[in-house]
């Protein structure tokens, strides 16, 4: 079967509704999983909404003429990413440094909580080097 562009007809209000939805009721399900003592029913939960939010966040606007997002989205997108990366990167600069001085001198220890945060602050940062590097050699 193939899927011409303009198979599919969506408004941008429903298809934001519809995302953010599926979104609200997989944390739901997690939530409710973990509150019934049903992990593994809400994890599965979770997991089928959110895939399918992705999956419409992601795949529906390749498959519809309908323009679900504008320049006032990706201006808002990009100030959001922008201020989180400078919070993140601002408080990485200023406070890592100093807990790695303060466990080598014995006046503070990281305990592994803190370091999995600090390979998580890392990984993000280089992520998001590689994905600038990717987009900047493309345009």
């Amino acid at each position: 079967m193939n899927i011409t562009r303009n198979s599919v007809s969506i408004g941008k209000r429903a298809y934001e509704r519809t995302v953010w939805i599926l979104v609200g009721l997989g944390c739901l399900g997690l939530w409710s999983g973990i509150y019934l003592d049903a992990q593994l029913a809400g994890t599965i939960t979770y997991l089928v909404a959110a895939w399918a939010a992705m999956g419409l966040a992601f795949g529906l606007p390749r498959v519809t003429e309908t323009k679900l997002s504008d320049e006032r989205d990706e201006a808002h997108h990009n100030r959001a990413s922008g201020l989180m990366f400078s919070i993140a990167a601002i408080a990485t600069v200023s406070v890592v440094p100093a807990l790695y001085v303060l466990d080598a001198g014995g006046y503070f220890t990281i305990t592994s909580t803190m370091w999995g945060g600090i390979y998580v602050l890392s990984a993000l940062a280089l992520l998001y080097g590689l994905c600038y590097g990717i987009v900047l050699w493309r345009n």
